[in-house]
């Protein structure tokens, strides 16, 4: 996050947020219901034979009803419940959802590749290894590999993938299948049979920005286009099917982000954008009043302990309790449950310059993630403060003034405010505290402070999703938590590319022969099974394996949350060229990496036991933390041990046994 260190991370970033256009810019709603006979602009839509007027039936509008405040509810409770039992209870005819009977097309797969076998494989990657790279620094020229063994530019020479530009566009999509965007609320059937039996307590709408109750309000809504042009390719690394989401939907950025501000006060027709009527005045918005009282209006969804609003200013102390272990999330049973929450930790600092589109893309989370599903989630600003002797944990007033000078009046109530001193503090052991390389020490002073989030997710202000945020995070941690154990982490470090693979069945039934034959063979160690500490010293925090590997059918860790969720490949560092694998801190007692302003990244460092220490990465920070993942980084760093960030979480649940996805 510091400006000399910034190239490697925007480099990562843009990266991920590649592969999520190229797979997850499209998704599916879980809602049911039926079309009205106009949509918002106007459009006739088509008629069906079941339903010949194409008439709405109320109880098919899969939108949560208000309720009025029940016996035995606090007084403050009652009050804030009082708007969403005084207003309306249904939407507008406008706001209809297309019925979830209606399934996208099919995905036609070809036959996979021949595939080579283990031995073969392993000396075709050792020759593809031994190429003649420049030295020349980390990023030689193009000019550098002329003449060389290998060239990295070769991929120039490929016929170009021109469909994303040519085969795409909302006016061509309208134009082929008179197809006109429509609300996009891809949330649970609350308060339906269904949603109670696995669900405790009444879900209640929540107050929008515009001062109106979301279930009422078509301003606040998002639109999206529920096909696609003809000829819109598909992905080709990875597929967003295998998340639940769907690939036969989409959006374009006026009906993305006008509720949120975009174009506003602008005069000019935007083809098949409902403009908002209504804009509210921004800087009066307060975020976090927002989501504080809609966590009121839905305490009985929670358990007790976390039904009260989160405290904005978090002391530098280690609470008394810092060293116990949270209790871990059971596998999901039967009988209904209190939802747990989730924490988004937005990461800027002192000094970042806000553009229109990081405010809307901000805006957009609080509201998709934590206004409409009733709390499930709270976002945050989470500002790196730079001076690190700032006194923002015990003085009020510099604690505001620094607010002031650094976070838009809109987003104050929703900052968390942070120095590396506190981390200092917390993890004197460690050696160094450098955001850039212990990134993971603030959210874990976080997590102590703010143990009523269950999970929390890291996300940069330059990473986007072009989606709807609910669906996107609901449905990968669903896609995770049914993720078996067995081969978990030989998956984790392979992309899975459909069009070579073909279907994902086929992809993982590859991997489990691959990892049978390689370990047969002996080119790859025994497949990971339970933790695997770098020293006897070390005392695991995770679950032991219930039985030996060989005997389980692919069982264990079917139903459990994950700790560990990245959006990226996680992979062995030990034997590669990344040039971060050796900022290892503590692992051999004493012996650290030191950065000076000479050497800021202590190029050379290194040490004969390296090889022996069994670590993983991931290359980005955007990811998702269970709180026994973060107790486990802190009780490690605590001991005085680290790694670099990018290193650093999936190599604790490697060695801790934790759920790494």
């Amino acid at each position: 996050m510091l400006g000399r260190f910034t190239t490697s991370r925007r480099l990562a970033l843009i990266a991920l947020v590649t592969f999520i256009v190229s797979l997850l810019i499209l998704q599916r709603t879980s809602y049911s219901g039926g079309w009205s006979t106009e949509d918002a602009f106007g459009n006739k839509l088509p008629l069906s034979e079941d339903n010949p007027d194409n008439r709405l039936p109320a109880d098919d509008v899969a939108i949560p009803q208000p309720y009025p405040p029940g016996p035995g509810q606090r007084p403050e409770d009652q009050k804030a419940k009082e708007k969403a039992k005084t207003k309306p209870t249904s939407l507008p005819t406008a706001i209809a959802i297309p019925s979830k009977e209606d399934p996208p097309p099919k995905r036609q797969y070809p036959s996979p590749l021949p595939r080579m076998g283990a031995e073969d494989t392993q000396a075709y990657v050792e020759e593809m290894i031994q190429w003649d790279r420049p030295q020349v620094g980390h990023w030689p020229s193009y000019g550098d590999y002329v003449g060389a063994d290998y060239d990295p530019n070769r991929w120039e020479g490929f016929q170009s993938e021109n469909s994303y530009y040519t085969k795409n566009g909302v006016k061509l999509l309208h134009k082929q299948k008179s197809v006109a965007p429509t609300p996009y609320l891809p949330y649970p059937d609350y308060n339906s049979a269904e949603w109670r039996a696995k669900w405790k307590g009444e879900y209640v709408p929540c107050e929008g920005p515009r001062g109106k109750n979301l279930n009422e309000s078509m301003d606040d809504q998002i639109y999206a286009y529920r096909d696609l042009p003809e000829g819109f390719p598909d992905s080709q690394v990875n597929n967003a099917d295998i998340t639940g989401l769907n690939t036969n939907i989409c959006f374009d950025r006026y009906n993305r982000y006008g509720a949120f501000g975009m174009r506003a006060g602008e005069k000019e027709d935007v083809f098949q954008w409902r403009k908002p009527e209504e804009q509210p005045r921004w800087d009066r918005v307060h975020w976090g009043k927002l989501q504080n009282e809609c966590l009121v209006r839905n305490q009985d969804r929670y358990e007790a302990s976390v039904r009260s609003p989160s405290v904005q200013w978090s002391p530098w102390e280690l609470p008394e309790n810092h060293a116990q272990m949270p209790i871990m999330d059971k596998t999901a049973t039967s009988n209904a449950q209190y939802k747990k929450r989730t924490a988004i930790l937005i990461r800027v600092w002192e000094g970042y310059d806000y553009t229109d589109n990081d405010i809307q893309a901000i805006r957009s989370m609080i509201s998709e993630l934590s206004l409409f599903s009733g709390g499930e989630y709270q976002v945050f600003l989470f500002v790196n403060i730079k001076d690190y002797n700032a006194d923002i944990y015990e003085n009020q007033d510099v604690h505001d003034d620094f607010l002031r000078r650094t976070v838009p009046e809109e987003l104050r109530d929703i900052a968390i405010l942070w120095t590396e001193k506190v981390t200092h503090e917390w993890y004197p052991y460690v050696g160094d505290w450098q955001v850039y390389w212990m990134q993971w020490m603030s959210v874990q002073w976080f997590s102590k402070h703010h143990p009523e989030f269950e999970y929390i997710w890291n996300w940069e202000t330059d990473a986007r999703y072009t989606g709807h945020h609910y669906h996107f995070l609901e449905q990968i941690a669903e896609f995770a938590r049914n993720v078996p154990r067995k081969h978990l982490w030989e998956r984790n470090k392979r992309l899975y590319f459909p069009a070579a693979h073909g279907t994902y069945e086929q992809f993982l039934q590859q991997t489990d022969d691959l990892i049978a034959e390689a370990t047969k063979a002996g080119t790859i160690s025994t497949p990971v099974w339970g933790p695997v500490p770098y020293a006897q010293t070390q005392t695991p925090l995770g679950p032991h394996p219930p039985r030996p590997q060989e005997q389980d059918k692919f069982e264990w860790g079917v139903g459990e949350e994950a700790d560990l969720i990245t959006l990226q490949p996680i992979w062995d560092p030990a034997l590669s060229d990344w040039s971060y694998k050796n900022k290892i801190f503590n692992f051999v007692p004493g012996v650290r990496p030191h950065f000076t302003p000479e050497n800021a990244a202590d190029d050379g460092h290194d040490h004969e036991l390296y090889p022996t220490i069994p670590r993983r990465v991931f290359i980005n920070t955007v990811a998702r933390f269970s709180r026994r993942m973060l107790h486990a980084m802190h009780a490690e760093n605590r001991a005085g041990r680290s790694m670099q960030a990018e290193m650093w979480p999936a190599t604790v649940a490697l060695q801790h046994g934790l759920k790494a996805v």
